[in-house]
């Protein structure tokens, strides 16, 4: 007769396991970070400061500034000119007007014409010279003091300075499992 033999082993599963661990906590110390500016006066005295004015002492002596001597010889130059303009037209119609008149005499006129504009023109004009101004500008002291500035910015940390181990654990098939089966006749065997 035939008997039937089975052998069967379940499977087995190995675990490793690893603790979790506190390797180290402390606090973090707070930093203290300060910002010392000296104060200062910021202050300082100007220096006195002297002006002359010669200009109106020199004006009289014929010191002029090439301004005002070209704005002087210009008036005088459109003055002359309306004058002389002016002159010549009065001449000139008295001379029409005049001229073909008996005893007129034109020779004389002229004459006297000629030593009239030769009038010598005056060399100097003396005036009274004003004396030179000095204006100081006494120093002073300018500036705005400085109370400087002390600041103290503390920083701390948000939590501890923790370090730690990570746990875990790790699964793996240690023994496979197995079904065997086989025939024998006229007897079981305990192993196969």
């Amino acid at each position: 007769m035939l008997r039937l033999n089975i052998r069967h082993e379940l499977p087995q599963i190995g675990m490793q396991i690893r603790r979790g661990t506190l390797d180290r906590a402390a606090f973090v110390k707070p930093q203290i970070h300060t910002n010392n500016q000296q104060a200062s006066s910021n202050q300082w005295i100007t220096q006195p400061q002297t002006d002359i004015n010669t200009h109106d002492s020199q004006y009289v002596t014929g010191k002029r500034t090439m301004l005002e001597l070209a704005r002087e010889r210009g008036q005088k130059g459109v003055s002359d000119a309306r004058q002389s303009t002016s002159r010549h037209t009065q001449t000139a119609w008295s001379r029409i007007n005049n001229g073909a008149k008996k005893g007129d005499d034109l020779k004389s006129q002229f004459r006297s014409q000629l030593f009239r504009d030769a009038v010598a023109e005056t060399v100097f004009n003396l005036q009274w010279t004003r004396g030179a101004e000095i204006y100081v500008a006494e120093p002073q002291v300018v500036g705005e003091p400085d109370v400087g500035d002390v600041t103290a910015e503390i920083q701390t940390a948000p939590s501890a300075d923790i370090q730690t181990t990570q746990g875990g654990v790790r699964t793996y098939i240690e023994n496979e499992g197995f079904l065997r089966q086989w025939v024998t006749e006229d007897y079981y065997d305990i192993y196969a």
